[in-house]
């Protein structure tokens, strides 16, 4: 993302967010925006992970914070009473499926009564393949959600378990298949490359085995080994960890695999399917990037919903609080 997590400055308060979301409004109900509602529970950590996330087995003790989410979201329409229409909805995190199918069901009722899909509307939600059930996308799909992103990073075992993520392509590829059959539509898988135990050999196995599933979009991300940032990641090995010159190998291969399976370059880091909304986007000049990634549906403001979600509105970025105990 850009700009960096440390940019931000607690000089940008609430008063410049209210003047924002103020002429945010002014743009009337022709202009739709984009929503991110951020959930950020997991219940084991990922030591490769770089997100905002908190760790809990406890699933009561993330019940309140939805209650807090749907508050959040109340204040914000009360705030933009004209502009309730929106092109994007995207669920992030941590881990949205970490949350029982009803209480997603219950968080998304609660956006859509305060916040109406424009016809067409890219309707989001990352998934964790290790928790996520089939309920999870019938319930999201019956609620109009028509895409999904999801993690893989590597299929070796010795690679997931040094990173302490454990997850089979087949529980992978059952999701992805189940999904389709609901509807959803560019589906997005992420491989990182960089990470502990990583060879050329085992990378390009996980390659191959992501092209027997052939997702519509792979997004594939250099490891940001930052341990002085991310605490948990001082449990890695750092004499595990590919070399500079081994990494740019891994990418290369990431390439030339999906281009020679007939995927096409969106950015530096991004490949689509040619029939993919993406590259079609592309192609025809109306590609657009805002926070939350590529859109092919312009979305003038992006409102962020949920502990350290960030928003881009009137071209004010705005990030909330970070640590839950305030938020």
């Amino acid at each position: 993302s850009y700009p960096t997590a440390v940019e931000f400055s607690d000089d940008v308060g609430a008063d410049i967010y209210e003047q924002r979301l103020a002429e945010a409004d002014g743009l009337g109900p022709d202009a739709p925006m984009s929503l991110y509602g951020h959930l950020p529970f997991c219940e084991e950590q990922c030591l490769f992970c770089a997100c905002h996330v908190i760790i809990s087995p406890d699933h009561e003790r993330a019940a309140p914070y939805l209650e807090m989410m749907r508050r959040e979201i109340e204040l914000l329409a009360k705030r933009m009473p004209k502009r309730r229409k929106f092109a994007q909805l995207h669920l992030g995190g941590g881990t949205p499926t970490y949350y029982s199918p009803e209480e997603l069901k219950t968080l998304v009722k609660a956006i859509l009564s305060e916040y109406e899909p424009i016809e067409g509307a890219e309707i989001a939600v990352e998934v964790d393949p290790r928790v996520t059930s089939f309920e999870h996308l019938d319930v999201l799909a019956e609620l109009g959600f028509n895409r999904m992103s999801m993690g893989v990073q590597d299929f070796t075992l010795e690679v997931q378990e040094r990173v302490h993520r454990i997850q089979t392509a087949e529980k992978t590829q059952a999701i992805v298949e189940h999904g389709r059959r609901r509807g959803y539509r560019g589906i997005n898988m992420d491989l990182i490359y960089g990470l502990p135990l990583q060879t050329p050999e085992t990378f390009e196995a996980t390659v191959d085995r992501v092209l027997e599933i052939a997702p519509d979009r792979v997004a594939c991300y250099s490891f940001a080994y930052v341990p002085w940032m991310q605490g948990h990641q001082k449990k890695l090995d750092e004499t595990e960890l590919p070399s500079r010159e081994v990494k740019v190998e891994l990418f290369a291969i990431i390439r030339e695999k999906l281009l020679g399976a007939g995927y096409e370059t969106i950015g530096m880091d991004h490949f689509a399917k040619p029939d993919d909304e993406l590259a079609i986007a592309k192609a025809a000049g109306r590609l657009r990037r805002n926070f939350q990634g590529y859109a092919v549906i312009p979305g003038d403001d992006v409102l962020g919903f949920g502990v350290s979600a960030i928003g881009d509105v009137r071209g004010a970025l705005i990030q909330n609080e970070k640590k839950l105990s305030r938020y």
